[in-house]
């Protein structure tokens, strides 16, 4: 068994043992009534968001591959998020996806590189927009989430502005990393560099539309966490969702677990938990929140790819009878 084979295995593992220990705490007979009392309407409109975003996303990759060159449509690129949604599900990482758009935006264009570079941009300034919907919702009420949690958003907005500064200013970038050696370092961590050289390639115009776009998608992420709490009559407001769902957004990115599966489970509890949503409400919305975002965009996905094979299949046998 290679090391690559042994990690999934355990980030499986962790997703399992997370869920046993959320579960074990949770009133079972409680979280069956709140999802059996659901406003099925409301989860209706979470849904519609999901789809909704998708297109947006698809949007936004669209104006990243203008940019170098690259010229896919709409329909085409929010097929291929689709396809990336069926593999989130198949792979034990959530960037199992992005491997996939990668694969699948080859079948357009020869530049390999250029694929690559694109879903790495297009994700970070996705993170990065939605980063600022969180510090706008914290300032427009401060004192509705607890001080760490504020405090914490505000040092993860910081942080990604110095990132996205750097990312942008290759001048910055090359004088950095020839008087700094732990920059050097930093830098020479593959998907590190990788990230810095990708958004070297992006006249910022580019980047700039792209980023407009991700707050109106990230408006549609935050929607749909709220119409799922609204859903399950979750008492939370706005500002707790526009604070909660980057954070959880952030946290997903570490590599420990399927899917999310666990890790989401538990921010959701933790978080929401503190302004006074019951854990059985705050877990119910995060699995809503895996069925609509995972399960039924992957079962689409997996719709768009077998009817895609069918079609390549019939082409081939079409090709050697002629």
């Amino acid at each position: 068994m290679n090391r690559k084979t042994l990690f999934n295995i355990l980030k499986v593992l962790v997703s399992l043992g997370l869920l046993y220990f959320i579960f074990r705490s949770l009133d079972m007979q409680a979280l069956l009534t709140v999802v059996r009392q659901a406003n099925l309407w409301w989860l209706l409109a979470g849904l519609a968001m999901v789809l909704l975003g998708v297109v947006i996303r698809a949007v936004r990759w669209q104006i990243l591959l203008d940019a170098i060159g690259v010229r896919v449509s709409i329909g085409e690129l929010t097929s291929i998020y689709f396809i990336g949604f069926l593999f989130n599900n198949l792979l034990p990482s959530g960037l199992g996806g992005d491997a996939i758009r990668v694969i699948e935006l080859n079948r357009h264009s020869e530049r390999g590189a250029d694929a690559v570079t694109s879903v790495l941009v297009d994700r970070f300034v996705g993170l990065s927009a939605l980063q600022l919907i969180a510090l706008v919702a914290l300032l427009a009420d401060w004192g509705a989430v607890p001080l760490s949690v504020a405090y914490f958003t505000v040092a993860i907005f910081i942080v990604g502005m110095v990132g996205g500064f750097l990312l942008i200013n290759r001048p910055l970038y090359q004088a950095l990393q020839n008087r700094f050696r732990l920059f050097r370092l930093a830098t020479s961590i593959k998907w590190i560099g990788n990230l810095f050289e990708s958004f070297q390639r992006y006249p910022l115009p580019a980047l700039g539309k792209s980023y407009l776009v991700s707050l109106v998608f990230n408006i549609t992420l935050i929607l749909t966490n709220l119409f799922i709490g609204q859903g399950l009559g979750a008492q939370a407001s706005l500002v707790h969702y526009a604070v909660f769902v980057p954070i959880t957004s952030i946290v997903l990115l570490l590599p420990i677990s399927f899917a999310g599966l666990g890790v989401r489970e538990t921010a959701y509890s933790q978080l929401f938990g503190q302004v006074g949503v019951p854990a059985e409400v705050a877990v119910s919305m995060s699995l809503l929140y895996y069925v609509f975002g995972n399960i039924v965009t992957g079962v689409i996905g997996g719709v768009i790819y077998l009817s895609r094979s069918a079609r390549d299949l019939v082409s081939e046998k079409s090709n050697i009878n002629s």
